[in-house]
């Protein structure tokens, strides 16, 4: 005689009522389920809009340096001229970083962009203007 009884069916149907991904993998169901859509795992990239000030003389004194962007994470790291800059996390927006005199004694223009969560984002120049 057939058990109707649900404890006697294999449990790995189970998880796929509670949507686990194990489950899916294990051929439960369909395999079309999107995870990243199921679990929230989809990442944005940063992106850097605006960064301010943005052009000084060459050898001009340090200063701080607000970016304006996206998706920025506490992680965040600023790169002036592919040279990681510690930064200082306002927000998901908005960070800030310290610009030295050695970042100063050449002119022209400096790639600025950002990198968090292991993702890059695009490149704003800094004018670094001649005397």
């Amino acid at each position: 005689m057939r058990s109707t009884s649900l404890f006697a069916r294999p449990m790995v149907c189970a998880f796929c009522v509670v949507g686990f991904a194990l489950a899916l993998s294990l051929g439960c169901g369909t395999t079309t389920h999107d995870l990243k859509a199921t679990f929230g795992t989809g990442f944005t990239p940063p992106a850097l809009n605006a960064i301010d000030p943005n052009t000084v003389p060459v050898n001009s004194t340090p200063f701080v340096m607000t970016l304006n962007g996206h998706n920025f994470g506490r992680d965040a790291i600023v790169f002036w001229n592919n040279v990681p800059h510690m930064a200082r996390f306002v927000s998901s927006t908005q960070l800030q970083v310290s610009v030295t005199a050695d970042d100063l004694t050449i002119f022209g223009l400096v790639q600025v962009y950002v990198q968090t969560g292991g993702m890059t984002s695009n490149t704003v120049d800094f004018d670094v203007t001649a005397n």
